[in-house]
């Protein structure tokens, strides 16, 4: 093997390395808003189905307890839009955004897989050929 050809193999692993950070900091940002996502949608099917007093999450694991008689909810529809809109609309647009967000998720782990498979066979080469 070249003295150019291990200098590419240094070069790709060192570039792959700057990769996987990026891709796990997107697969974390990814992770959290399917969290937020899916607390959303929970607190729209519990308000969809009525009923008494409700504790309602306000930040930092605090909630304050009170009743709720609205038939909406403030949405976000994307680029900084929202609109009010009835539970089941609310409900329709949170499971298209989970979905959505799901999919990406699944698709940074692949490439993330991908990644990691090559950062390790280009080591252990490297590892055989005594650069570390």
């Amino acid at each position: 093997m070249s003295r150019q050809d291990v200098q590419k193999l240094l070069e790709e692993y060192q570039l792959i390395g700057e990769l996987l950070a990026s891709l796990q900091t997107q697969y974390t940002t990814v992770t959290e808003l399917l969290e937020e996502l899916t607390t959303a949608l929970d607190g729209v099917r519990i308000l969809k189905n009525g009923g008494e007093g409700r504790l309602v999450h306000i930040g930092a694991g605090l909630f304050v307890s009170g009743t709720f008689d609205t038939k909406e909810v403030l949405t976000p529809l994307g680029a900084g839009y929202h609109a009010f809109l009835d539970f089941d609309n609310a409900e329709r647009i949170l499971q298209e955004r989970i979905e959505e967000y799901s999919k990406l998720k699944t698709s940074l782990e692949e490439n993330i897989q991908k990644l990691a498979e090559r950062a390790e066979q280009i080591r252990q080469i490297l590892e055989r050929i005594g650069v570390r």
